[in-house]
């Protein structure tokens, strides 16, 4: 076929995905062999055109599909429709982050659906089919596991970008907060104000947790080993009445240092410290992680892990919006924000 011909076919596919024939961002546009038969023309041929569209922005390639890419129309933005999917959609950190992804979308002309997988695996994956058939054209996802969401998100037909944790064994983009390094603040924090033993609070659905392995690689270059009974693992939603039993145990009469996944639990450790009549922070020491607004409202104020959550909400929409117009086909990258330690009166032995 002449390259004039091969033009013309482009043009005229061009203006059909442009004018929405071919479906919204985000729906499987036909396959190599269908566009042969379409046009009669050779697998070489309507492999070219394949490759021109993408070129132009308005094919782009997701795992074994090719699929409508988000587009601009008439030198503006198009409406685009984006699915959230969080793991808890009534904690304050998704709350806070679910307003920065919307002010962020709003100022791109996007449209947001957001959904809580509440730690459910199953769930995630659901939310992901109900999401899509909702005209979703492309995914922000802060996984359920981090670990067992893995083949949830490789069966995604549709570009993704992973916010606040990796996945193994999935390739994707990534937005997320230094959490080993963060897991090294903590420590050294709690090292500085001269604690004797040290407990790490974190998340079972976590295997992989980089907050507890920076902490606890920190603790180690000192001389301290932190295993067992000193790395609690908890559900979210367990009921944590014996959490002062725990506590009191471990303690061993000096001054214990605490990092916890997030401030949610670090206000657990708290309230179990004052229910075993521990002083903090001259006997138990609390770091918690998000800093979240409530952190500066309680007594005694908590100490956090902070980190700028509207760079995370921009990231991760200039990530995805750069695969949905395939201006990126290439393998995932992460994105690391640095975090601050935010010292208040939970770990501070204020004079």
């Amino acid at each position: 076929m002449s390259a004039t011909k091969c033009a013309e076919i482009v043009k005229e596919i061009g203006a059909e995905i442009r004018n929405g024939e071919h479906g919204a961002p985000g729906t499987a546009f036909m396959t190599v062999r269908e566009l042969c038969d379409v046009f009669d023309i050779s697998l070489v041929t309507a492999q070219r055109i394949v490759n021109r569209l993408k070129e132009d922005g308005l094919l782009v390639r997701s795992g074994r599909r090719t699929s409508i890419a988000a587009r601009s129309m008439h030198g503006a933005a198009a409406s685009c429709r984006i699915g959230v999917v969080v793991t808890k959609i009534d904690n304050p950190f998704f709350s806070r982050l679910l307003n920065a992804l919307e002010l962020a979308g709003r100022r791109r002309g996007l449209e947001l659906i957001s959904a809580g997988s509440d730690y459910n695996v199953r769930h995630e994956e659901h939310l992901f089919r109900m999401l899509e058939n909702s005209g979703a054209g492309g995914f922000l996802v802060c996984p359920a596991h981090d670990i067992d969401s893995a083949p949830a998100l490789r069966s995604l037909g549709l570009p993704f970008v992973l916010i606040g944790r990796r996945v193994a064994g999935v390739d994707a983009d990534t937005v997320m907060t230094n959490d080993f390094e963060a897991g090294r603040l903590a420590a050294i924090h709690l090292i500085e104000q001269r604690c004797s033993d040290y407990l790490y609070m974190g998340i079972s659905n976590f295997r992989n947790d980089m907050r507890f392995r920076g902490f606890a690689f920190e603790l180690h270059q000192r001389g301290v080993e932190l295993s067992g009974e000193r790395h609690l693992r908890v559900d979210v939603d367990r009921d944590e009445s014996d959490l002062p039993e725990y506590l009191a145990r471990l303690h061993r009469g000096g001054k214990t240092g605490v990092f916890c996944y997030h401030d949610l639990f670090a206000l657990r450790m708290i309230r179990a410290a004052r229910l075993c009549k521990f002083s903090i922070p001259r006997e138990v020491s609390v770091v918690g992680f998000d800093d979240l607004p409530i952190a500066s409202e309680v007594y005694p104020s908590l100490t956090s892990i902070s980190y700028p959550l509207a760079g995370i909400a921009e990231n991760a929409l200039e990530m995805l919006l750069r695969r949905l117009h395939g201006a990126n086909d290439g393998p995932g990258a992460t994105n690391y924000l640095d975090p601050t330690l935010v010292v208040r009166e939970s770990s501070f032995d204020l004079p």
